[in-house]
């Protein structure tokens, strides 16, 4: 890849500009795996976007920064958001709304649960207002959300609707920023060289980087963030969960939509979008056997958690392509983007025993 011209230059400088809140301390950890790396014959570096409070640790709250910033911008009093029942996204939006002082309603599918666990208790506890609307697909949603907004307004209310994941091509911008934090700590670590002017930077074998992705918006702006900066590690997105129909596909249109946000003239096409997807189960929140063992390998080698609805798959994808020597000497990245809190949920803990 080419260094960023004239136009990814001034994008960027558009996009740091850009309204945002600040909801958790940056940069996040980035640091070598050595007992884990060892165990698995490869050389491991995690960037820790586990790391933060209970209510903010996780990926999410990278996208909530900007979309809570234009949220504020807008006036907005009112957070209106979606996910499943142990959603990451819509705790993050709860406890961020708990955080700068705005109502907060979280439309979740899933059956009345017996108790409060994990993720659903901590909803609560940041004060969130739950609708749980039963087993319906996403795609039924959207005209649940514009009924809830309705209400918003109708009472007075000033609503500010967030997509499943946050991932909209806003929220992707998040992960566009957080693309070039992580090429200073490559740089740090002296894994990549500052810029790829020289001849000898560009002929330098590029780590891997592995992450979870499902509705597709940490993928997509770290995608763009690539193409911004014109240099770094291409993204390999492990499917978690099989949410988008064509995910190479939509995740191109999403990081085109960010691009444009921030003036940054490029059409991303699916093969530029490198997503697997063997590793995600039969379904969004299976628990696979190789997510368990992976998740318990880290656990044991690091004191790191994953969780087997997220992470641990893309865990698993990492140990098992390390083992089968793809990585052919290379360091690989592993971008850990949280979810740890759904294994206090029985459903996900009693796999993990």
């Amino acid at each position: 890849m080419q260094p960023q011209n004239h136009s990814g230059h001034a994008a960027l400088q558009r996009l740091e500009g850009l309204p945002r809140v600040a909801l958790t301390p940056l940069p996040t950890p980035f640091h070598r795996v050595e007992r884990f790396a060892a165990a698995i014959g490869a050389d491991v570096w995690m960037k820790r976007d586990d790391i933060g409070s209970v209510g903010h640790a996780g990926n999410k709250v990278r996208k909530y920064e900007l979309l809570l910033g234009e949220a504020l911008e807008h006036q907005a009093d009112t957070l209106i958001t979606v996910g499943a029942i142990q959603s990451n996204s819509a705790r993050a939006g709860a406890a961020a709304a708990a955080q700068l002082g705005l109502r907060c309603i979280l439309v979740l599918t899933g059956e009345p649960p017996t108790s409060r666990r994990a993720n659903l208790l901590l909803d609560e506890l940041f004060g969130a207002e739950i609708r749980l609307v039963g087993n319906i697909a996403w795609s039924e949603l959207t005209p649940i959300l514009e009924a809830v907004a309705t209400e918003v307004r109708r009472d007075g209310g000033r609503p500010y609707v967030a997509p499943i994941g946050a991932s909209s091509p806003l929220g992707s911008l998040g992960f566009a920023l957080a693309y070039g934090e992580l090429l200073q700590q490559l740089s740090s670590a002296g894994l990549m060289n500052a810029t790829a002017q020289s001849e000898a930077a560009r002929a330098r074998p590029e780590p891997a980087l592995i992450h979870a992705t499902t509705s597709g918006g940490t993928h997509a702006g770290l995608v763009l963030g690539r193409a911004l900066h014109g240099r770094g590690p291409q993204p390999i997105g492990i499917d978690a969960g099989l949410v988008l129909p064509d995910p190479a596909h939509d995740l191109a249109l999403l990081a085109t939509d960010a691009a444009a946000l921030v003036g940054f003239d490029h059409r991303f096409e699916a093969s530029q979008i490198m997503v697997e997807l063997g590793y995600s189960g039969p379904s969004y929140g299976a628990v696979t056997e190789p997510a368990v063992a992976a998740i318990k390998l880290l656990a044991r080698t690091e004191a790191i958690v994953a969780d087997p609805v997220y992470s641990g798959k893309a865990l698993a994808a990492l140990v098992d392509q390390a083992r089968a020597g793809r990585f052919d000497g290379r360091p690989v990245v592993f971008w850990h983007t949280g979810g740890w809190q759904a294994n206090f949920d029985p459903h996900y803990g009693d796999a993990l025993g």
